[in-house]
């Protein structure tokens, strides 16, 4: 491919230099740019260097045009950064000024180029791809680039800004590198001491990041922000510490200044700085700038940059503990937990009786005590299990639950029926759940739960949240004895009529939950018998008639692991009409249903129960069906879960055969040859071999695998002519039969068996009717398939020289317009 595409280069060069040809879209030349990447890459540099005489003269034929086409002009800049990106493509052009051709805007012939955003972007991208040995370094440094590069972090274009800070980023980090990361240059080893141009270049930028940060031009400061946020990460000594000891002072000076629109991309900056080892020097003062983040900021801003300390892997423990302090108090006050409340949040308690910073403040201290979970993290001077009932009183809140005489002000009213901080609390409440202390109060956290779940006005967002809550509850309580009475008494009830909801997205979350609360307590004789006592059961067998697809699709799931709980507990001896009239159900929605989901949610069921181990023999009379409906339906996902069935029954099937794989169809292998006829019986080879020819190229690709394991199994065999009858196939009738034929009849002609003829006939093919699994098997090129398979749809479409030709083709067909018009 490489060598066709490299023959059409010249002529593609000649179209694109040419100004009286229409420019190619951009996605085309970003490709083509894609496809000079590979290959030089993969080449070493030879392919292109064998080429470059022909894109050397490209480049020359469009820097030295009066009537450059823009887009052409950028897509020559980010061409020729790539080829000087290596040592000897940099001196190839280097010869003769092209470098300096291209790159320095006073030699250009069109001057007014500069003023598109796309050749300024292509300018910069070209320098980062060259960017990649130190003569790049020398020739950005020594011809006065630099000072370019920082007007353009400027750039009125934002995408031309962003890609300068990029590039000056990237120039840092080089300079602070002891090697350079493509080459063996070292640029800051001792064979290769700093030069003048490099030391001047280092501080060029570093000038400008700090005269930036005191400019009063707002979006100048954001730029310096974000060129300082990626230095620490990216950049090593000294460049950092220097850089750093340079921004102090105005960074200082902007964190006094306390501008709210600042404060994130501050925060951004100090977070960054924090990472690095700046965080344990004191002279470095990122441990005092965040600490003065705290108290400079208004009030609103603090709790933002609280939470964003408290996410701070490497925090110091005591600027922690001010953070959590701070970010606390919202929910403290609302729930009247803080003794000094009016004292100490007169001005909290104004911002909590407006109801956009009230909901804003309680959520930013929901989401970052959730934050707080995830580490455990030791709460010291508040107990947790005070934190734990702060969140539970709020949700009482909100609910409208809440007695007033706990209430000690008037954020209740922005609250009462307020989902966000609803949805809020509980993700937060659910979280909580990792520490033990909150265990004394499981009857209030149980208590605030079951309202939501009974409440008529909870949103169904609202009930899928209290779900997962009381999932993750229901997890740490489960060894207490007084769970399974609040299961069957308190929570079953709410549950049945939740599963009549109006609202079909809360049917199906209510049957997603009783999924998860079956799979997590399947090892729970009481858990399962309150399943079968409360009338549970035949409600969950009713919701397979639901009116809504996803609906069905979760009652499949939950009736496919309450039996497989049911028959772990040994539950269905007493109950085997579930068994019955799941399996019986099943195969009507997998046979009837219209909608994709439940068809795809049986077929996992059988896999599922197929996995285990106590219901192989109950659903071995439903397979073959299975396996048939799966494979003729419409649905490729529902095609694709049947092949995943089909991998674990030849997987389950197969192991029963103990012998080793060989001496195919001896007496030796007798357990193997009844395998695979008990797999024909199932109508698997059928399922494979028409997944194999099937339109859709995922199910193709995994029929392909899966045929490659059968093939591997009989590969030893040399003689199929002693293959037991069981294993010949009918090829007649089948979407895969011509094929096979076809190939089977030209084996043969190889062999000579069959008499050649100057023209086969169909009846040629129809009459070969059977032919032995191992032989399909060995006649079809699967190797040869799964490496087509695995290529993209429109491998050919998006291909190099598919690009190149549409690009001359559209040029000839611009020719002969202009012939026509004459």
């Amino acid at each position: 491919m490489d060598g066709d595409c490299l023959s059409l280069l010249p002529a593609v060069c000649l179209v694109l230099a040419d100004p009286k040809q229409s420019p190619p879209d951009d996605t085309s030349l970003e490709k083509l740019l894609d496809w000079f990447k590979e290959l030089h890459s993969q080449s070493n540099e030879q392919v292109l260097s064998r080429h470059q005489p022909c894109l050397k003269e490209f480049i020359s034929n469009v820097c030295t045009s009066k009537t450059a086409d823009p887009v052409i002009f950028s897509f020559t800049l980010k061409l020729t950064g790539l080829l000087a990106g290596t040592k000897q493509g940099f001196h190839f052009l280097e010869e003769g000024g092209l470098l300096v051709c291209v790159f320095e805007r006073e030699a250009w012939f069109v001057c007014d180029l500069w003023e598109d955003a796309s050749v300024r972007s292509g300018w910069l991208q070209g320098l980062l791809n060259m960017l990649k040995h130190r003569q790049a370094l020398d020739f950005i440094c020594g011809n006065g680039l630099i000072k370019v590069i920082l007007q353009l972090q400027n750039d009125g274009s934002l995408f031309v800004a962003c890609l300068a800070n990029q590039l000056l980023v990237h120039i840092l980090n080089l300079l602070s590198s002891s090697n350079m990361t493509n080459g063996s240059d070292a640029v800051g080893s001792s064979e290769s001491s700093f030069s003048p141009d490099w030391v001047s270049a280092s501080s060029e930028i570093m000038n400008g990041v700090v005269e930036a940060l005191r400019s009063d031009d707002h979006p100048r400061v954001l730029q310096g922000l974000r060129l300082l946020t990626s230095v620490p990460s990216q950049c090593g000594e000294p460049i950092r510490s220097t850089l750093w000891k340079e921004v102090l002072v105005p960074l200082e000076v902007l964190i006094n200044r306390g501008s709210e629109s600042l404060t994130q991309p501050l925060m951004t900056v100090l977070q960054a700085a924090a990472r690095t080892p700046l965080l344990g020097q004191s002279e470095y003062k990122v441990e005092e700038l965040l600490e003065a983040m705290l108290g400079s900021a208004s009030k609103n801003e603090s709790f933002r940059c609280a939470a964003l300390i408290i996410k701070l892997e490497q925090c110091p423990e005591v600027l922690k503990r001010k953070a959590i302090d701070i970010v606390l108090l919202p929910l403290q006050c609302v729930s009247a937990q803080s003794q000094d409340t009016e004292k100490m949040n007169l001005a909290l308690n104004e911002q909590l009786s407006q109801k956009a910073s009230c909901i804003s403040h309680l959520m930013q201290s929901l989401s970052s005590l959730e934050e707080l979970t995830y580490t455990k993290y030791q709460f010291e001077g508040i107990s947790i299990h005070s934190v734990t009932s702060s969140v539970v009183l709020l949700l009482r809140i909100c609910s409208g639950h809440c007695p007033s005489s706990l209430i000690q002000n008037n954020a209740s009213t922005h609250l009462i029926g307020c989902c966000k901080v609803q949805r809020c609390g509980l993700e937060t409440l659910g979280a909580l759940s990792v520490y033990d202390e909150n265990l004394n109060i499981r009857k209030d956290i149980f208590g605030v739960l079951l309202d939501y779940l009974q409440s008529p006005d909870s949103h169904a967002t609202v009930l899928k949240k209290t779900y997962q809550a009381t999932m993750s509850w229901i997890a740490v309580c489960s060894p207490f004895p007084d769970l399974l009475e609040f299961i069957s008494h308190d929570l079953f009830p709410v549950l049945k009529k939740r599963m009549c909801d109006l609202r079909w997205e809360v049917r199906d979350s209510t049957l997603e939950f009783i999924t998860q609360l079956t799979s997590a307590l399947n090892g729970s004789s009481g858990f399962i018998e309150a399943l079968h006592t409360s009338g549970m059961v035949s409600i969950l067998l009713s919701s397979l008639a639901d009116s809504e697809g996803y609906v069905r699709a979760s009652a499949v799931a939950v009736v496919g692991e309450a039996v497989t709980s049911s028959l772990h507990q040994m539950a269905l001896v007493s109950n085997s009409n579930l068994l019955e009239e799941a399996l019986t159900q099943m195969m009507t929605i997998l046979s009837q249903d219209t909608e994709g989901f439940p068809r795809r949610a049986v077929v996992k069921a059988f896999t599922s129960w197929l996995k285990g181990s106590h219901l192989v023999t109950a659903v071995h009379p439903f397979l073959s069906s299975v396996l048939s409906l799966g494979c003729n339906d419409f649905d490729w996902e529902v095609k694709m879960h049947t092949l995943e069935l089909a991998e674990v029954l030849m997987e389950k099937t197969l192991t029963c055969c103990p012998y080793a794989i060989q001496n195919f169809g001896s007496s030796e292998n007798t357990h193997l040859m009844q395998a695979l006829s008990k797999l024909k019986e199932f109508g698997l080879f059928d399922l494979l071999f028409n997944s194999l020819f099937d339109c859709d190229r995922p199910v193709c690709e995994r029929a392909c695998a899966l045929l490659l394991k059968l093939r591997s199994l009989t590969s030893e065999s040399a003689d199929f002519s002693d293959v037991d009858s069981t294993l010949v196939l009918n090829v007649n009738g089948n979407r895969w039969g011509d094929e096979v034929q076809s190939r089977y009849l030209n084996t043969q002609q190889a062999k000579g068996s069959v008499c050649e003829s100057d023209k086969r006939t169909d009846s040629d093919l129809h009459c070969i009717k059977d032919i032995s699994l191992p032989m399909i098997l060995h006649i079809l090129d699967l190797d040869d398939m799964q490496r087509t398979l695995k290529l993209s749809s429109d491998h050919v479409v998006n291909s190099p020289r598919s690009l190149m030709e549409d690009i001359l083709s559209a040029a000839q067909q611009s020719e002969d317009n202009i012939v026509d018009c004459y």
